[in-house]
């Protein structure tokens, strides 16, 4: 913001300098008008000329504190363009965060539409191979599911989520939702050791519904295709599946996660972090455990949906009524899952060489450095970043720092919010558009980060006061 703070400083300047050159020149005048006009005039005409001078020099005032006013706006909605088109040039839809209020028809709206209309032309282009290719698989009359290793969806067609359900099979989901994890485990075993790669197979789904299906490794990729070929009727006969013709997709699930290390000058846009989030049975850090772990490991700009967490877990204690009501986790839920242990090595490796990303993380962390010296863990320590400190940098203005007023002001879709891997993914969005607005205010390396937060002295002490 640096050449904006410049103008907006000469502006003030040069208001300032004006005003007081009417302030001086109509005080002169009057002293004037009151040293020599005292022997020409009577005391109305002079009184009558100082309203008038006194009124001229308000109505100039005013008129150059409007004309600021008008300006000084004008400055602020460029400021929230730049700082919207810093942020789509993360965003996976390449759409700029809304504004902050209803922005008037006038020259910044219109800048603001263009400037969208570009990212959305160059990102996505009428025609492109991959719409093509999605026109193409549409076409086919059967459900088709691709799964990664673990069993993470990565692609579905319309007519797999009619048979299966949409939610269960959303893109980024687990394929086990839908299809029982044994069954689907032992074709995608057969598959890949098949010299063909392929095998026929009868899936049950999680209701017991048998499907028939044909399961296939990708060969030279990670990853199975699952195309369930027909519906099976009770009497034996089977049925062919209804076409259909949307595809929902995001094939990067495939990729393979980069070697996570981290130090001081490791650049922000190439800082292995992973994002957490705990859901507790309250806020004090030395007496509440915690009742589930969630997060996403994310490198730069990228979220891997691929390494994450998800898992609930017996706190040991009762859950109060209250921390129920926010998370749904209650004692009878938390009594079959197992304890924190149990957790901690599907954990540890996420956080391994990664910076610890999250929303006022101090309190996650305190609470995960418990449960590790309870269960006899080494208590992690890993470099941390807090959400909440940087946001409450980069945007000064703002007074309501919550999760989600902030992915609002940025455009993010909040969505599984009070879970801990739904917090944790709406945090991997807020962290990642935060980047580029860091990367603006000369904000380049884990180091700079950190000492930048540490500028946010009043939330840190509202932070301090709370024991994190």
């Amino acid at each position: 913001m640096g050449r904006m703070g410049e103008t907006r400083r000469i502006l003030v300047l040069t208001f300032t300098v004006v005003a007081l050159t009417i302030v001086l020149v109509v005080g002169g005048a009057i002293w004037k008008l009151f040293d020599v006009g005292a022997a020409h005039m009577d005391d109305g005409s002079i009184d009558m000329a100082v309203t008038v001078m006194l009124a001229l020099a308000f109505a100039s005032i005013t008129g150059l504190w409007i004309c600021y006013g008008v300006l000084d706006s004008h400055f602020d909605d460029l400021e929230r363009l730049r700082a919207a088109v810093l942020v789509a040039s993360v965003s996976p839809d390449g759409r700029l965060p809304p504004p902050r209020e209803e922005l008037r028809v006038d020259e910044v709206s219109r800048v603001r539409e263009a400037v969208e209309t570009l990212i959305l032309r160059r990102l996505f282009p009428s025609a492109t191979p991959d719409e093509r290719l999605t026109a193409v698989l549409a076409t086919l009359e059967e459900g088709i599911l691709v799964v990664t290793d673990q069993g993470q969806v990565s692609l579905s067609n319309a007519a797999a989520r009619v048979l299966l359900g949409e939610e269960p099979i959303r893109v980024g989901s687990s394929a086990f939702a839908a299809l029982e994890r044994d069954d689907l485990v032992a074709a995608m075993g057969d598959a890949e050791a098949h010299p063909g790669g392929a095998v026929d197979a009868t899936l049950r789904g999680v209701d017991g519904q048998p499907w028939l299906a044909r399961v296939y490794h990708l060969p030279g990729h990670s990853g199975f295709v699952v195309r369930i070929t027909a519906t099976p009727l009770a009497d034996g006969e089977v049925r062919p599946i209804t076409r259909s013709g949307v595809i929902h997709h995001d094939l990067s699930l495939h990729d393979s996660l980069p070697e996570a290390a981290a130090d001081d000058d490791t650049p922000l846009f190439d800082l292995p972090v992973f994002v957490f989030d705990s859901e507790t049975t309250g806020l004090d850090i030395h007496r509440d455990r915690i009742v589930s772990v969630g997060g996403v490991r994310v490198h730069g700009t990228r979220i891997f949906h691929i390494a994450n967490i998800d898992r609930l877990v017996n706190p040991g204690i009762p859950i109060p009524a209250g921390a129920a009501a926010i998370h749904g986790i209650t004692d009878e839920v938390a009594a079959g899952a197992p304890p924190f242990a149990a957790a901690w090595p599907a954990l540890e490796p996420l956080l391994r060489g990664a910076v610890l990303v999250g929303h006022n993380i101090g309190f996650d962390l305190a609470l995960l450095r418990r449960e590790c010296a309870l269960a006899g863990l080494p208590p992690p320590a890993p470099p941390t970043l807090d959400t909440l400190l940087l946001a409450g940098l980069l945007f000064p203005g703002m007074t309501d720092l919550n999760l989600e007023v902030l992915c609002r002001h940025l455009g993010i879709d909040v969505h599984g919010r009070h879970t801990a891997l739904g917090d944790a993914l709406v945090t991997a969005e807020l962290y990642v558009r935060l980047l580029p607005l860091l990367d603006a205010a000369g904000i380049k390396t884990l180091a700079e980060a950190h000492a930048y937060t540490r500028k946010a002295t009043h939330l840190l002490a509202r932070q301090r006061a709370m024991g994190w």
